[in-house]
């Protein structure tokens, strides 16, 4: 295994690279169109201009490393070596002193490590509580209107032709929510501060005319008509008694007629008595019969907007306002639930209208799509957090064993193979020391089960040291058939999908280190074989693609081609007119057209300018 070179190969995986080449052709060709001076058409060769395989997308994951028969010795920054213990080519057995250092790591450094790891875990614990909450929220449900089936013989009844009409029912004077105004919108009448103003004297009208029955209360000065009690007193008709000398009428009292006389004079003395009482009353009533008019500064109201503006098509709009201000010191107003509120201006049937209009369940005040996010964002903050943890975590072992006895023990029984001085060791971020037994490293990544079936064990792919930035090539060792238990912390793709473990095997040449992490870039699925031209060589005429390329006779030849699917905006497959023999020419300038003299050329000329 080889430390990855460049170098040029018919495989692409990376977009980047046809990017920087249609680039460098965009801005480096114009100037040799310029300079041709009729000279011949240079013509490239296909395979330098494009490619016949496409390994599809790349995609990435990442995992720790671990070892197996190989031990890489990394020197930390705060590391010095005392003494080395061996020499490159020596074989060791395990549990021999490879070598010594001295560390001014102490113990309190690797305390507060310690602790950043507790805080991460307490940090997890937390958004995992948030995350159990925002799972139990109850999403608010905005109810919809039952549909009514439409009958042609239904009686929709009188149209609305007016911008609106207010109810005329003075019981319902706005004065409460309960007591609201309703206002019966045209579809087309949109709600202002004239209308507002004008639905506030409706409401201030309704309520002074409401004001009337209130005079009712003057009737406790009905009390005075306690003088009535003192017709009990009917003593007072022993002054009757002077009509004694009336005795002579004695005779009359057969005429038991003539008695009631008597009371009917009473109840004339009475009804005067009585009328005293409220004359007084009356004067005092005389104030709440012209009271002082209400000015209404706030009223509730309930727009309603109807089907076809017909008086008795379902409702369109029910919605309930707090208004409150005049016309000029401005309307504010506030929204309130109307729904179980019925419609007073419909005469309803004792079984009509029985059910209430569905109420919005408000729930925790977030809809649905809100907490499916917010769910989202925290599951993707705690897989966040469990990869901080893991990285913590292995950075804090690595410095458990640096604070040991300051040596360091052969892990494995191998052979010394490489060997550095303690300089070039941290100058190259290099092991200072490599002892083999044969054996290389793993890297334990996921893959989603989108793409589990298009990768095949001993796929190569691309490994890149997170400890050193150094990358690798490595090979797809084995793949799981059971979901990693991990879910997708290891992954960088779609949290919504399974993932399955496979395993990387990157040889024993490579400088990596246990417990530290890689990402492996690896190519979503298997090789398709097709041609593949870069854009800049492919012009359209008419709706038809075409070419140039170099022509039996030694010019240039226009030839169409069918074109498929395009790649990372850089490529275009040719399904037909093109094969990977033909020379191919840069497609613009005034000299170029069929029949031109062509000649071979460089491809690096296309970057001479760039």
């Amino acid at each position: 295994m080889k430390k990855i070179k460049l170098a040029k190969k018919k495989k692409i995986i990376l977009a980047v690279t046809s990017l920087v080449l249609v680039i460098a052709i965009g801005v480096g060709i114009f100037v040799g169109v310029r300079q041709s001076n009729k000279e011949p058409i240079k013509v490239f060769p296909f395979e330098q201009v494009g490619m016949t395989e496409y390994w599809g997308d790349s995609q990435e994951s990442y995992g720790p490393v671990t070892t197996d028969k190989i031990q890489t010795v990394f020197l930390s920054t705060t590391q010095t070596v005392t003494e080395i213990k061996v020499a490159q080519g020596d074989m060791v057995k395990k549990g021999d002193i490879l070598m010594t250092f001295d560390t001014t790591l102490d113990d309190l450094a690797l305390e507060r490590k310690r602790l950043a790891v507790e805080k991460l875990k307490l940090q997890l614990e937390d958004a995992e509580k948030e995350l159990r909450q925002i799972k139990a929220m109850k999403p608010m449900v905005i109810p919809t209107y039952p549909e009514t089936d439409v009958d042609e013989d239904t009686d929709y009844g009188m149209a609305l032709t007016d911008p609106y009409q207010v109810s005329k029912n003075q019981a319902y004077d706005g004065s409460s929510q309960e007591k609201s105004l309703i206002c019966w919108l045209n579809s087309g009448t949109s709600v202002d501060a004239s209308l507002l103003e004008a639905l506030r004297q409706v409401a201030s009208s309704y309520q002074n005319a409401n004001v009337e029955p209130e005079p009712s209360e003057p009737s406790e000065p009905s009390e005075p008509s306690e003088p009535s009690e003192p017709s009990e007193p009917s003593e007072p008709s022993e002054p009757s008694e002077p009509s004694e000398p009336s005795e002579p009428s004695a005779p009359l009292e057969p005429s038991e007629p003539s008695e009631p006389s008597k009371p009917a004079e009473q109840d004339n003395t009475e009804s005067q008595s009585a009328q005293q009482p409220p004359s007084s009353a009356s004067a005092s009533s005389e104030q709440p019969d012209d009271p002082e008019p209400i000015e209404v500064t706030n009223y509730y109201v309930i727009f309603k907007i109807t089907d076809g503006n017909m008086s008795l098509g379902s409702r369109t709009l029910w919605q309930g306002f707090h208004v409150s201000g005049t016309i000029s010191g401005g309307f504010r107003f506030q929204f309130f639930n109307a729904n179980a509120i019925p419609d007073h201006t419909l005469i309803q049937s004792d079984d009509e209208y029985d059910t209430q209009m569905p109420e919005i369940d408000f729930g925790s005040g977030y809809t649905a799509a809100q907490i499916a996010q917010m769910r989202s964002e925290q599951e993707k903050k705690i897989k966040e957090l469990e990869f901080e943890i893991k990285m913590a975590e292995a950075d804090y072992k690595i410095m458990q064993t640096e604070v040991s006895d300051g040596n360091v023990y052969a892990d494995i029984d191998g052979k010394v193979v490489s060997l550095l001085t303690e300089e070039e060791a941290k100058q190259t971020q290099q092991p200072i020391m490599k002892v083999s037994g044969g054996g290389g490293f793993y890297i334990s990544c996921s893959i989603s089960e989108l793409e589990k079936e298009k990768m095949v064990i001993g796929q190569e792919v691309t490994v890149n040291d997170w400890n050193t930035g150094m990358v690798y090539t490595g090979t797809v060792e084995s793949m799981g058939d059971f979901p990693s238990a991990d879910g997708y912390w290891n992954g960088m793709g779609n949290p919504n999908t399974t993932y399955y473990p496979f395993t990387v095997f990157v040889d024993e040449t490579a400088d990596l280190q246990a417990g530290q992490y890689a990402s492996v870039t690896y190519s979503a699925g298997t090789s398709e074989n097709g041609i593949y031209l870069q854009n800049p060589f492919l012009r359209t005429e008419k709706g038809q693609s075409f070419v140039y390329l170099l022509g039996e006779n030694g010019k240039l030849e226009k030839r169409y081609v069918t074109t498929g699917k395009s790649l990372w905006g850089s490529y275009t497959e040719i399904l037909s007119g093109l094969t990977a023999e033909d020379m191919v020419a840069f497609p613009y300038g005034k000299e170029v057209k069929e029949g031109a003299a062509a000649v071979d050329g460089d491809v690096s000329e296309l970057y001479e300018n760039y």
